[in-house]
């Protein structure tokens, strides 16, 4: 056989196996990719920062859902079809210290891994004249119950952060129970009919940037590149609070290790991608994955143990 005709063989080859391999992905069962929260959240642009790359490395479409609520990926087939991206409040705080909550992320989900620590930041409302922490703190102590305050949810960790600065701080002030959830709680310290919030940087950012609204202590575990005048928590003695939000992937309970192992591995090759780590860097979350799923349920138990507490601690109650 000649050298052409063997080049033409070659290539006939390639062409088949990739138009195969074409046909075989265009034609593999989507993956759904659910998510707690709307689409503006921080877990959920997470989920659609990684999603591409996911795709890439599993060769198969993914759907996303978003806003599909906290008990989204109960009672699913773990088939290895659907994955579950939550956060802190609904897979350490609720469980651990909301009796009634009524979800155990360690048997009704299987774990897949921590993806990313989001810092959470306490802003005041920039006509105050509020620039430092220390400054809320003389100010409050001269105006006993005037500041007012959003903690998002009365469910939320930031209700805990919240509960946990005041207490520690000795800081009085009064609470807005009309505000529920961070953009119009954002809204409204920019604004000025509220004078401090609690949220994730995401949230946070604008405000702070177009001189709305000035941060004064960050909850992470250490300052943050977006903010790095700003303390932390840690640093002013709130051990209760060593760290902001955090959201991490789950898959239904029956999933097996084989489908569980792959899934940890796509975002493993997701989160190692520059524009990946850039994405979520910009929006002030850092990645954060656990060494392995066991790994990931060793740290989902520490963090009940700790919210479960920190709750005690502070006589929140959830119910």
């Amino acid at each position: 056989m000649t050298t052409t005709r063997l080049l033409n063989a070659a290539t006939i080859i390639l062409w088949t196996s990739l138009t195969y391999s074409g046909v075989a992905n265009a034609q593999a069962e989507p993956l759904t990719f659910l998510t707690t929260y709307q689409a503006v959240g921080s877990s959920s642009r997470t989920a659609s920062i990684i999603t591409p790359k996911l795709e890439e490395y599993l060769q198969r479409p993914i759907e996303l859902e978003f806003g599909a609520g906290a008990r989204a990926a109960l009672d699913l087939t773990g088939d290895g079809n659907t994955i579950f991206i939550s956060t802190v409040g609904n897979m350490a705080l609720l469980p651990a210290a909301l009796p009634s909550f009524d979800l155990d992320p360690l048997t009704d989900l299987r774990p897949v891994t921590l993806l990313t620590a989001t810092p959470d930041v306490l802003i005041v409302h920039s006509g105050l004249g509020i620039n430092t922490l220390d400054e809320l703190i003389a100010y409050a102590h001269e105006h006993p119950g005037e500041l007012s305050y959003s903690h998002i949810a009365p469910r939320s960790i930031h209700r805990v952060e919240f509960s946990a600065l005041l207490s520690e701080l000795g800081i009085e002030a009064t609470l807005d129970e009309s505000l529920r959830g961070s953009a119009p709680a954002m809204e409204a310290v920019a604004n000025g009919s509220v004078d401090l919030v609690i949220t994730t940087s995401p949230y946070v950012a604008p405000l702070v940037d177009s001189g709305s609204a000035i941060a004064l202590v960050v909850a992470h575990s250490s300052r943050i590149p977006l903010l790095p005048g700003v303390p932390t928590m840690l640093e002013r003695g709130i051990t209760s609070v060593p760290h902001g939000s955090w959201a991490g992937l789950f898959v239904p309970a029956g999933t097996s290790d084989d489908d569980l192992a792959e899934i940890f591995a796509a975002v493993e090759f997701a989160m190692a991608d520059p524009s990946v780590v850039a994405q979520i860097n910009e929006l002030g979350m850092e990645i954060s994955l656990s060494d392995s799923p066991q790994a990931y349920a060793d740290y989902l138990e520490a963090e009940g143990v700790r919210l479960r507490n920190a709750v005690q601690k502070y006589q929140i109650d959830l119910e």
